[in-house]
């Protein structure tokens, strides 16, 4: 009775957490950022190669790839922030010693694995970005529909056929709410350890730097 008692309490508990609402607010983050860094890499990118013959294309390549480093950093920096979890720095700190020249720190950064596993991150993040908003718009829309049966059966916009079954559902809502919750910290969770894989080099410790 205690573990039945206790799986409650947890299951509860997820509206009255911080953590979770952090969680929903870096998923909310995810389509717009996701969209912004989708359009900048794609179109510079792409400009970029294009104009590649030219030689025009080489300062708008090196532009992109400073670029997409710092935006990654950001992405780091948000994913700890708001997810809690513990990435380490993107840079190998064995490696980067200060008296590097700009061009061996611009070497070990093109050789470096995290460089590109970031940029995959940046252009991944905007189909996930679509799915957590399309999931979180679902599950806010069917968990107001379930609470407010009651009201649309009065207007007579509900399917339910008894004032009854129409109180049954609203309370259904709830449980559909808090579930809706546990969803989203669990998506939540799985983007910030692809964050971690992506975003960090697994030669440093971790550190918030």
């Amino acid at each position: 009775m205690t573990e039945v008692d206790t799986a409650i309490r947890e299951f509860l508990m997820v509206a009255f957490k911080k953590q979770t609402y952090l969680n929903i607010l870096y998923l909310l983050f995810s389509f717009p950022l996701g969209t912004a860094y989708f359009i900048f890499l794609i179109t510079g990118l792409s400009f970029g190669f294009g104009l590649l013959l030219m030689w025009v294309g080489i300062p708008v390549l090196l532009l992109i790839f400073l670029a997409w480093w710092e935006i990654a950093a950001f992405e780091r920096q948000m994913a700890i922030w708001l997810l809690g979890v513990e990435i380490s720095s993107m840079s190998n700190q064995s490696s980067c010693a200060s008296d590097s020249s700009i061009l061996q720190r611009f070497v070990q950064r093109v050789k470096s694995p995290v460089t590109w596993k970031s940029l995959i991150f940046l252009l991944i993040k905007f189909p996930l970005g679509i799915f957590s908003l399309v999931l979180m718009t679902v599950l806010l829309c069917l968990t107001l529909v379930m609470l407010f049966t009651p009201v649309l059966y009065v207007l007579g916009a509900s399917e339910v056929s008894s004032v009854l079954e129409a109180f049954v559902v609203s309370i259904a809502g709830i449980f559909v709410g808090f579930l809706s919750l546990h969803i989203l910290n669990v998506l939540a969770g799985l983007s910030g350890d692809f964050a971690k894989r992506m975003l960090s080099n697994p030669e440093n410790r971790w550190n918030r730097d």
